[in-house]
């Protein structure tokens, strides 16, 4: 299924040379990126959903892997990502790992590696529309209030580095905290992500003036 906020790139071109392999084609002007992710939940019909946007990559078994993870123990699983840039050289790798407070790279994981059941999202519903980077930190953080049943599944994943959370980084980082306390996550968690964010920030400038 591809959600397409009618681009003028080309990128329908590249939709038409694949249309056999796509099951749906949703190509028209949308408010952003949680628009657009609800309109795919609104259409989607499996039990297992992933959200992967442009430029992203599954690994060839990525689907099956976490498919096999969520009929288990599971509502919600995430993997490994390895972060690309444009022309596809690795940048860097990361393990997924999850804690509600971490926020350097989210909650420890990032979101092409990420499953969750038809089941859940019915529970927690679509992604806010109000927020324009934390949309997923918000839902997650939701999903965590709901009692979801959160775990590491061997999912890989390759993410182009360098969106909009990337580019906006401190808007996002102040979403993510506004999508903690929004979910109701108590307030002592919320200055730990602020504090942690704070020490880890020091700690890369202290390093990068030492050339390391």
């Amino acid at each position: 299924m591809v959600i397409d906020g009618a681009s003028t790139d080309g990128t329908m071109a590249v939709i038409n040379r694949y249309r056999d392999r796509i099951g749906t084609v949703v190509s028209e002007p949308d408010t952003g990126i949680s628009d657009a992710w609800n309109k795919g939940l609104r259409l989607a019909q499996g039990d297992v959903i992933g959200l992967l946007n442009a430029g992203d990559e599954y690994a060839p078994d990525a689907a099956a892997q976490a498919a096999a993870a969520l009929a288990g123990n599971f509502d919600f699983v995430y993997g490994d990502t390895d972060l690309v840039a444009d022309d596809g050289a690795l940048l860097r790798s990361n393990r997924g790992k999850f804690s509600l407070w971490y926020f350097s790279a989210g909650f420890g994981f990032y979101h092409p590696s990420c499953f969750a059941t038809r089941q859940l999202y019915d529970r927690v519903g679509n992604f806010s529309t109000r927020l324009r980077y934390a949309m997923d930190s918000d839902w997650i953080a939701r999903a965590v209030v709901c009692g979801a049943r959160i775990g590491h599944a061997p999912v890989h994943a390759r993410m182009v580095d360098g969106g909009v959370s990337v580019k906006s980084r401190f808007l996002a980082y102040g979403e993510h905290l506004q999508a903690l306390q929004n979910a109701g996550v108590g307030s002592s968690v919320v200055y730990r992500s602020m504090v942690m964010t704070g020490l880890r920030g020091l700690a890369r400038a202290g390093l990068g003036r030492l050339g390391v």
